[in-house]
């Protein structure tokens, strides 16, 4: 069984491009496999995911972590991936999506937030971390 966490940045409601070698950055010392569409990230024997993007183009405006594990140091880097940029999480079964800052809302495009609803917003690790653990409906 796969599940996915999807992170997605916007600047006016197009798709903000951040410049892929700040992505690597974030995950390199976790990162066990790359090729050119994923990288594999190892934190130990009970935790490891991949993480889904073009890394062999110059930027990204997105990323999809498929079988996140629940280890604090992929929801570390995946907090200093929303500092990047107007960045929201979201997941299927998620109550809300979530942004870093109010000001992120206004860069979604409008069926985004139509569809998925206006995010939450949480401001700093520790509210980050407590809406990224307690987002499952």
């Amino acid at each position: 069984m796969s599940y996915d966490y999807f992170m997605q940045a916007h600047v006016h409601g197009e798709a903000q491009e951040i410049p892929t070698e700040k992505f690597l950055r974030i995950f390199e010392k976790y990162i066990s496999q790359k090729d050119d569409s994923y990288i594999d990230l190892y934190f130990d024997e009970l935790n490891s995911c991949t993480v889904y993007m073009d890394t062999g183009e110059p930027t990204n405006s997105g990323i999809t972590i498929n079988r996140p594990c629940a280890d604090e140091r992929l929801i570390r880097c995946l907090y200093a991936v929303m500092q990047l940029g107007n960045f929201v999480f979201y997941e299927p079964d998620g109550k809300h999506m979530i942004a870093l800052s109010i000001e992120t809302e206004q860069h979604l495009p409008e069926d985004m937030v139509e569809t998925l609803g206006k995010p939450l917003v949480a401001e700093g690790w520790e509210a980050f971390l407590e809406a990224y653990t307690n987002n499952r409906e």
